[in-house]
């Protein structure tokens, strides 16, 4: 959960640089944690996964207050192969944003 990500880079001073997964729900309180994370950042978003909310995501990332971040979007997406009984990924192409 990147909530657990963006809290700890909160609270632990020895954290001092961090890779996300923006991948799983953002409930609102995290944004002004995310303001408070200055150390540098890379932000991974699977683009085309129904199951992530884009456009929290996108919005997290702006949130974030450090000045070095960069969001990597990927077209991928987890498929359920139910007569394998596995899960298998896909990744078309991928994208890096710098922060503005």
């Amino acid at each position: 959960m990147i909530c657990i990500g963006v809290r700890l880079a909160v609270v632990e001073p020895r954290v001092s640089a961090a890779v996300l997964f923006a991948g799983s729900f953002v409930p609102r309180a995290m944004f002004e944690e995310a303001r408070q994370v200055t150390i540098p950042l890379h932000v991974l978003l699977q683009w085309d996964d129904e199951g992530n909310d884009r456009q929290a995501a996108l919005d997290l990332f702006d949130a974030f207050g450090s000045r070095e971040k960069t969001l990597h979007a990927t077209r991928a997406c987890l498929t359920n192969d139910h007569s394998a009984g596995s899960r298998s990924h896909r990744t078309r192409a991928a994208t890096t944003i710098p922060a503005r």
